[in-house]
């Protein structure tokens, strides 16, 4: 199967939208198929122009231009798109789908979708970001060029991402349309994936961890506001005066904008001793760190799936996640951990997973079950049958 994969955001940077794509391409390209990645993401920062490499596999293109900020934006991003599409049925290599990804600001996935389908080819769009209050922006958008209308298999990668992509593609949906067609009500959930086995590492006893006995709570995320890594420090330092000293540990990885800030909060609160802060992590060092930890805490209600929370809930940890968001879809309340509405709740479920010895060897126990639906051959299986899908409706009579 040939697959071209439309994405404004990929490696180098780092993110969601960035480390799924990169993950499916090389999945996909291992599995036997011919895979390219069209981005405007430069190879390096201030790179620019037009290049082309392989990358593990994979062939990406990138149209790369110099833009205030560093956005990986192209003002003509679409056409070059249009043109290696055109270029590639002239050669005989007509892509068997275009699978293009889309976030808060995907300028190129978006304007392309139209060109795509004239070209007759069968054309999946999966949303990676909770779009918020941003749904309306785009409702007004399709007022406009109708998109909502193409014959395009919609898609997300969580039922949260799902919504606000529902609604605009029921407000698009015809006479007749039968909920996966133009115009259609259904979205697919496409979730991110994993290689489960890799993620799954034994697990060291308190009493022998450099960190101490207590319960060893951890997060990765970027330090920015979306991932509210400061209100979860904020919650720590509210938790720790109601414990016993040494009753928890907490490490918070990454990096990113308010990490100076953290380290700030921790020296004027005195929690040197309670909390550390690695920085960015390998995903070996990761997997290290989770075999000597408890809990995975993910404090945002803007995750769109996240994957940071899939990788340690498939190393065995428990998981406290915010009940809006994609995390707790996979989580569920007492089952795999805790699901919790604010703040104020976040902190009462540290306290209780400290105190409660028979509450978190229970939610440890049903973690030792690994996530079911994200392993990579599941993944893939899932999202050959959208482009299938995809391709009957770039073939259905009238749907061009």
């Amino acid at each position: 199967m040939r697959i071209t994969h439309v994405s404004d955001t990929y490696l180098p940077l780092l993110g969601g939208i960035e480390a799924q794509v990169s993950r499916l391409a090389g999945q996909q390209a291992a599995a036997g198929h011919d895979v390219e990645v069209i981005t405007t993401t430069p190879a390096a920062p201030g790179a620019h122009g037009v290049s082309t490499t392989d990358e593990d596999g994979v062939t990406v293109h990138r149209v790369a231009a110099r833009v205030p900020g560093g956005w990986p934006i192209h003002p003509r991003s679409t056409a070059h798109v249009t043109a290696r599409l055109r270029a590639a049925i002239a050669r005989g290599e007509r892509p068997d789908v275009v699978h293009l990804h889309m976030g808060v600001l995907a300028p190129t996935a978006q304007a392309a979708l139209r060109p795509v389908t004239r070209l007759g080819l069968p054309a999946v769009l999966t949303v990676h970001s909770v779009w918020g209050g941003a749904w309306r922006l785009f409702a007004g958008a399709d007022a406009v060029v109708r998109w909502s209308r193409l014959p395009v298999r919609w898609s997300a990668v969580s039922e949260l991402t799902a919504a606000p992509l529902r609604r605009l593609v029921r407000r698009g949906a015809g006479p007749g349309t039968d909920g996966t067609g133009a115009g259609g009500a259904d979205v697919a959930i496409l979730p991110n994936g994993l290689d489960l086995d890799t993620w799954r590492v034994p697990r060291t006893e308190r009493d022998a961890r450099p960190e101490g006995s207590g319960v060893h709570f951890v997060a990765a995320a970027r330090f920015a506001p979306r991932k509210r890594m400061l209100p979860l420090l904020a919650a720590i330092a509210d938790v720790v005066p109601r414990l016993p000293a040494g009753a928890l540990f907490v490490t918070l990885a990454g990096d990113g904008p308010e990490r100076a800030a953290a380290r700030r909060f921790v020296a004027e609160r005195g929690l040197r001793d309670v909390v550390s802060l690695p920085g960015r992590l390998t995903s070996t060092e990761l997997k290290r760190l989770y075999a000597r930890a408890d809990v995975f805490v993910a404090p945002s209600p803007d995750e769109a799936f996240g994957i940071a929370a899939l990788e340690a809930q498939a190393a065995g940890l428990a998981v406290v996640a915010h009940a809006e968001s994609g995390v707790a879809e996979r989580v569920g309340d007492g089952a795999a951990g805790l699901l919790v509405p604010d703040d104020a709740a976040l902190a009462s479920a540290l306290v209780r997973l400290v105190t409660e010895p028979d509450l978190l060897d229970g939610l440890l126990e049903r973690a030792a079950t690994p996530p079911s639906g994200v392993d990579w051959p599941e993944v893939l299986a899932t999202t050959e049958r959208a482009y299938r899908e995809a391709a009957a409706l770039a073939t259905a009579p009238g749907r061009t």
